[in-house]
């Protein structure tokens, strides 16, 4: 995939996120079926702090520094330690399209010599701002992944029984 292929796919995942988030029950959004599995709400906390702290600010790094160190993230912790399944929705996500949107209009302004750009990420090793985009849109990928493999799940009879709010819970 080519560096105008991965913004595209970056554009594209916060209305996929949004589309897979209507019409939830707060129930419904911090369902968690084990201890090891994110609930829906988890996965928009961690989306945010990833984006934030994690590409928002590597990007940042790897246009100001030569050769900066990537902070690696243990998105695990987080969750436990920011208590992610007790948080609102909205601020969360909101907080993630704001900087999903100012990424992008910084990605939207560089050229070949800023994607050939390097820094040390760590725990992974080198990597240019072209790879960067390859690992944020698998990231993109897999909590997409996952959200799909725990809708289901919300859809049991029990989970259909509960009432619907009457607006989404995204306005």
């Amino acid at each position: 995939m080519d560096h105008a292929a991965h913004i595209d796919a970056l554009a594209r995942m916060p209305e996929e996120l949004q589309q897979r988030l209507a019409d939830l029950t707060d129930a419904e959004l911090r369902l968690k079926p084990n201890l090891d599995t994110f609930s829906v709400l988890e996965n928009v906390c961690h989306l945010r702090d990833i984006e934030v702290e994690g590409y928002g600010r590597r990007l940042g790094l790897l246009l100001r520094e030569d050769n900066p160190l990537l902070p690696d993230l243990d998105g695990a912790a987080l969750a436990r330690e920011r208590a992610y399944n007790e948080q609102a929705l909205k601020p969360a996500l909101d907080a993630f399209l704001n900087m999903r949107r100012r990424c992008l209009e910084i990605l939207g302004d560089l050229g070949p010599e800023e994607f050939a750009r390097r820094g040390e990420f760590e725990n992974v090793g080198e990597v240019t701002l072209g790879g960067l985009l390859g690992l944020w849109t698998a990231h993109d990928r897999e909590h997409l992944k996952e959200l799909d493999e725990l809708l289901p799940l919300l859809s049991t009879p029990e989970a259909r029984h509960r009432p619907k709010p009457s607006q989404s819970l995204l306005r």
